[in-house]
Order: structure tokens, then C-alpha cells, then sequence
């Protein structure tokens, strides 16, 4: 009977976990918002269980517990033994309602490395002649590119390209594929300082973590920055940084740029994650 009610209590536990990021508007901070349905869902589930739990146990107490299946899934006689395996399961409980949550940044970003060209595994298009600007000729494209081609030709048009939280992979990704067209644009992009000891006194990187489903899987992406007054921003200081497109060199790579013209302390957003667009293309 004992059993059967510390494991309600485990189970419980979880779903009033998930009742409590739900009420407190933090279960962003953990899955993305196409998977938070079926998470909240699953705290019904886990409601069931735990309630079957107490059935089982009230049983028990009255004798009419069922004959066992001899599948040796009995508790342990042993008490460390259940200790550690309830431990298991009861210490990650624990910190969920006891650690603050936080939001990744620059410590985790140096452990998986900041993409700094979008998504990787994309072939950039080729320089294009500057006898034709054309849009056609400056976005080039096949048929892993046309989305990028299609969206790079509305971003041309615009006197400010703002790189926003809704197709914010894609924006970077399409601004690296046609980085040639872009050159001395004005682009405008939010995110958290990033730094690596390579880039010196004048550079940083203006970052955001995109997630996929969880916190798990989420990867930085991000936009190098020149800067004279680099220095006087710290790490994980949410700015707001609005500069010239250009190129430059870095760890033998040459990537996209921006000189900035204008940069702003700002407060972080409520969901400091980006999402990759599924619809991108469609």
C-alpha cells in the first residue's frame, strides 16, 4: 500500500509541475509552443495514473488486492534500494520547484558554438556579375533555395531589414545565401551578447538560441558585430544593434556582418527563444 501511494505522490507531483509552469507562463522556458499541448495533456495522464495509484493502494488496504502475474515487478524488500530508485525520480522534482528557472546563454552557446551564416548545410549562391542587378540575377536559386530566393527579393526592398523573432533563422539564413546583394543594407537584429576571446575589443556576437521542441535541442544562432565601444557590453546584455551589412574575416571564415551604426540596452523578452517558420516556403 505504501508504494502504491508515494508513487500518486510522484505522479502528482509532475502534473502539478506542469499545472505550475502552465499558471506561471514558464513552460516556454522548457518546450516550444507547438509542443505545449501535448505536454498539458499529459498532466491528465499523469492525473489518471496517480489516481489509479490510490485505487490500487485502497485496495490493497482492503484485502482485494489482485493475484500477482509473477513477473517479479514487486517493490524491493530492501529500503536504501527503493530510497534510490524514488530518489531518481523525486530529486529532478525537487529542483523543478525549487531552482529558479533560467534561459540559456553565452556559457552554453560557447560549449555548442554560435552559428554565425543560419542554417548550416545550405550551399550560399554563387557572386553574381554587377553588370545585371536584376533581382532574378542577384537571388539565384534551385530547389533547396527558391523560399530563400523569394523572401531574400522582399528583404532587397525594404530600406531597413529587420531580422524578426518570427523567421529569424530564416532571415540570417537568407542573408548569408545572398550576402553579395545585401552588402550596405541596413539591418536591424535583437539578441543577447555573445563573445568569444577571438574577436577581440571591437567585435561581438548578437545572439538568440532556437528551439525545436525543447530546451534540449536548442542551438544559438547569431551575427557578428563590429563595434568600437564593444568592450562596454557584457555578456548576456540584451541589445538592440541596427548597423550597415558587410562581410569579415573570422577564424579564417568569412562571414556576414554587421558595422554598426547604432546600438541599444534593451529588456529581454518575455520567450528569449526563436523557432524555426515550418510554414518558410509554403
Amino acid at each position: 500500500m505504501t508504494h502504491h501511494l508515494i508513487r500518486a505522490a510522484i505522479l502528482t507531483g509532475f502534473a502539478m509541475f506542469i499545472v505550475y509552469l502552465d499558471h506561471t507562463g514558464e513552460m516556454m522556458l522548457y518546450i516550444a509552443p507547438r509542443m505545449e499541448l501535448y505536454v498539458k495533456l499529459s498532466a491528465l495522464g499523469l492525473h489518471a495514473a496517480a489516481v489509479y495509484q490510490i485505487y490500487a493502494a485502497l485496495q490493497k488496504r482492503l484485502g482485494r488486492a489482485a493475484p500477482s502475474c509473477d513477473c517479479e515487478h514487486e517493490p524491493s524488500p530492501s529500503i536504501f534500494k527503493n530510497i534510490i530508485i524514488y530518489g531518481l525520480f523525486v530529486f529532478p522534482l525537487l529542483l523543478g520547484f525549487l531552482v529558479p528557472t533560467g534561459t540559456l546563454g553565452s556559457a552554453l552557446a560557447s560549449k555548442k558554438g554560435v552559428s554565425l551564416s543560419g542554417i548550416e548545410g545550405v550551399e550560399r549562391a554563387p557572386a553574381t556579375s554587377t553588370k545585371d542587378n536584376s533581382l532574378d540575377s542577384l537571388f539565384p536559386y534551385d530547389e533547396y533555395t527558391e523560399a530563400h530566393a523569394a523572401y531574400g527579393k522582399q528583404l532587397y526592398t525594404q530600406p531597413t531589414i529587420s531580422v524578426p523573432e518570427v523567421q529569424f533563422i530564416e532571415t540570417l539564413t537568407t542573408l548569408d545565401l545572398y550576402r553579395e546583394a545585401f552588402i550596405g543594407k541596413q539591418v536591424e537584429i535583437t539578441g543577447f551578447v555573445y563573445r568569444e576571446e577571438d574577436m577581440g575589443k571591437e567585435r561581438f556576437a548578437v545572439s538568440r538560441f532556437a528551439m525545436n521542441c525543447c530546451s534540449a535541442d536548442a542551438l544559438p544562432y547569431g551575427l557578428m558585430i563590429i563595434w568600437p565601444k564593444a568592450m562596454d557590453y557584457v555578456e548576456d546584455e540584451w541589445i538592440s544593434v541596427k548597423g550597415s551589412f558587410t562581410t569579415s574575416t573570422y577564424l579564417d571564415n568569412e562571414i556576414i556582418t554587421l558595422e554598426a551604426l547604432k546600438v541599444e540596452r534593451i529588456k529581454a523578452p518575455e520567450s528569449p527563444y526563436v523557432y524555426p517558420d515550418f510554414d518558410f516556403g509554403l
